[in-house]
């Protein structure tokens, strides 16, 4: 699985508060370069977004 549809997989989760969490369980799960792909507005807007409508579905 890609770096960023993992992300997105735990974003969905709604258990993370922030992008930054997200990349600390990817590196801790061999997503070496999460960083480099989350760091864009783009992405960080659709994470953000994923894990607010998971909080707002629980």
């Amino acid at each position: 699985m890609g770096t960023v549809e993992r992300a997105l997989e735990i974003a969905r989760e709604g258990k993370l508060k922030s992008v930054s969490d997200i990349i600390q369980v990817l590196a801790k799960e061999g997503y070496e370069d999460a960083y480099q792909h989350l760091s864009g507005h783009t992405i960080n807007r659709q994470l953000r977004s994923a894990m607010a409508s998971a909080r707002v579905g629980e």
